[in-house]
C-alpha cells in the first residue's frame, strides 16, 4: 500500500475505534498440519500453504522454508511495517 492510500484510511478508522474501541480488536489465528511421513508442517497462511520443513545445515532438504526463518521474516516484516505506518501517522499530525 503507497503512503498516500495508507494515510487516507487511516481517518475514518481512527474515528471508528475512536467512538468504539471493541471494534478494534482483532484475533488472528494459524492452523497447521505435521505430515506423518516426512518431516514437514504445513502451515495454512491467508494466501495459501506454506511447507516448513528442517533448515538444510540440520539435515533438511532445502526444498521446504525453514521455520526460524519463517519465524525471523515475521518479526521483521511486523517491526518494519508497524514502524512505518507509526511515522506515517505521526508526520500526518
Amino acid at each position: 500500500m503507497d503512503l498516500a492510500t495508507f494515510k487516507n484510511t487511516q481517518g475514518p478508522i481512527r474515528e471508528r475505534y475512536a467512538s468504539n474501541a471493541s471494534a478494534a480488536l482483532l484475533t488472528l489465528r494459524a492452523k497447521g498440519s505435521a505430515d506423518d511421513a516426512a518431516v514437514t508442517c504445513k502451515v495454512e497462511t491467508g494466501r495459501g500453504l506454506a511447507l516448513a520443513g528442517i533448515h538444510p545445515k540440520c539435515g533438511g532438504s532445502g526444498l521446504e522454508l525453514c521455520s526460524g526463518d519463517m519465524l525471523l521474516e515475521a518479526l521483521i516484516a511486523c517491526a518494519g511495517v508497524s514502524m512505518r505506518a507509526a511515522a506515517a501517522v505521526l508526520v500526518a499530525l
